[in-house]
């Protein structure tokens, strides 16, 4: 007797076994620092569900509901994990959430792609507000049938490195999200793909930019990560230090110089109101810009940094050590800079080095040589004010 694979196959009508769903509830999501109780910000905390990139069904939202003690049970019980990233697993409130259908459980492709789209938004919400991470990272599952989170894995970082010091009190704000909605989809198509899936040899300088700073983030040694923040400067406004300079104050200062000078390297709301800091403490990027090329050109050509750079100095927290101001002037750099670039539509305009070069040159007319000479004006005016 032949059997009939077809029949043999099928579920009798009262089979205790399930049909395996049409299509599945997928979900992934990255928890994000949202201070629920509005306790370090004077600005709004994000409620309720946000919608950040509509094309891709990509949102912001509290996803607490979702995460039960038995949620990653099965890694906890057989110690897969450290009790302290399975706390930061079990209290995750706020996230970027991407859910998706899926006609199979596991979808190598569509899963890909979810992980790609969460983390761009991760990465473009770095730029616009840094925030202490988790050790918990991507979040991965389905939405079964009754509406509770099957989980089926996770990333997490072992032991997550420290943000600059005036960031160690950031969380994502209501304008954070507002402001990653508008800019969003202009980031994505920083990665866009060609027919062969691989990445379109287009906006390298941003998106190297984008690249060395979200990674001196993962980096606790000074050095590596100054160098890494250094390059993402370079990649954005060239590698001669008199261009970048004037460039830097330029951009700052809407193409005033001396205004670029004089800008704070801390905005509106990055101070708690609690905190009454001095003139002294508020670092301008007429003093941060200068010392960030003195360091950079001793660590960079193998000499020792001096010991003043180590010093504490005075800062809106009270005090820190010079290096931690060099460092949110940095990073207040590169993210400032991406973020503008973005919003004002100027994508296009950094699609290589060429193109980043006629920017600088037409936009805001900094050649070299006009850098050097726009700096002595500058310098001379400033004595006269």
């Amino acid at each position: 007797m032949k059997l009939n694979a077809a029949i043999v196959a099928m579920r009798p009508k009262e089979s205790p076994s399930q049909e395996p769903p049409i299509s599945y509830n997928k979900i992934e999501f990255f928890p994000i620092l949202v201070d629920t109780h509005d306790f370090m910000s004077d600005d709004p905390s994000p409620t309720g569900t946000s919608t950040i990139l509509a094309a891709e069904g990509l949102t912001v939202e509290n996803v607490s509901s979702l995460i039960t003690q038995d949620t990653f049970s099965l890694w906890k019980e057989d110690c897969y994990i450290s009790r302290d990233t399975a706390v930061d697993l079990e209290k995750v409130n706020f996230a970027i959430v991407h859910r998706y259908a899926s006609p199979s459980e596991r979808n190598e492709e569509l899963d890909k792609h979810s992980t790609e789209l969460v983390n761009l938004a991760v990465a473009c919400l770095a730029l616009i507000r840094p925030t202490r991470r988790s050790r918990a990272m991507n979040v991965s599952g389905v939405i079964t049938a009754d509406g509770t989170f099957d989980s089926h894995g996770f990333s997490a970082t072992h032991d997550p490195a420290d943000v600059p010091e005036i960031q160690k009190l950031f969380s994502i704000r209501k304008k954070d999200i507002d402001l990653l909605s508008s800019v969003l989809p202009e980031f994505v198509q920083l990665y866009q793909r060609d027919e062969r899936g691989r990445m379109r040899d287009e906006y390298e300088p941003v998106r190297m930019a984008v690249q060395l700073y979200e990674q001196a983030y993962a980096l606790s040694y000074w050095k590596a990560r100054h160098i890494l923040w250094w390059s993402a400067i370079e990649a954005l406004y060239g590698n001669n230090e008199d261009t970048a300079i004037a460039r830097i104050y330029a951009f700052f200062g809407n193409h005033n110089l001396a205004d670029g000078y004089q800008c704070p390297i801390y905005e509106k709301g990055d101070i708690p109101s609690f905190y009454n800091p001095s003139s002294e403490s508020i670092h301008t990027l007429g003093t941060m810009v200068p010392l960030i090329y003195e360091v950079r050109n001793a660590a960079a050509h193998g000499q020792k940094v001096p010991d003043s750079h180590f010093n504490r100095v005075s800062h809106p927290f009270g005090e820190a050590i010079k290096l931690d101001a060099l460092a949110e002037a940095a990073t207040f750099i590169v993210r400032k800079t991406v973020v503008d670039i973005l919003r004002r539509g100027w994508r296009d305009n950094f699609k290589d080095r060429d193109t980043r070069e006629d920017f600088w040159l037409y936009q805001f007319g900094l050649d070299k040589k006009q850098s050097k000479k726009r700096l002595r004006d500058m310098t001379d005016s400033l004595k006269q004010s």
